[in-house]
């Protein structure tokens, strides 16, 4: 007997199931930095790389 928990839906048939997938990553130019004072706070010295995390879903 399978212990772990159900989410109330039986259809996963295992990893062979899934079709291949294909990522897109598009080129990043980064054209200027944070200050060092900036980049410690934000988490990266790349203005385009800073995503703050607000705490709602997409809300700010």
């Amino acid at each position: 007997m399978d212990k772990r928990k159900s989410c109330g839906c039986n259809s996963y048939q295992g990893p062979d199931t899934f079709p291949v997938a294909m990522a897109y990553v598009p080129w990043q130019y980064f054209h200027m930095t944070f200050d060092l004072h900036k980049a410690l706070t934000a988490g990266t010295i790349f203005p385009e790389l800073y995503k703050p995390f607000c705490g709602k879903r997409g809300c700010r």
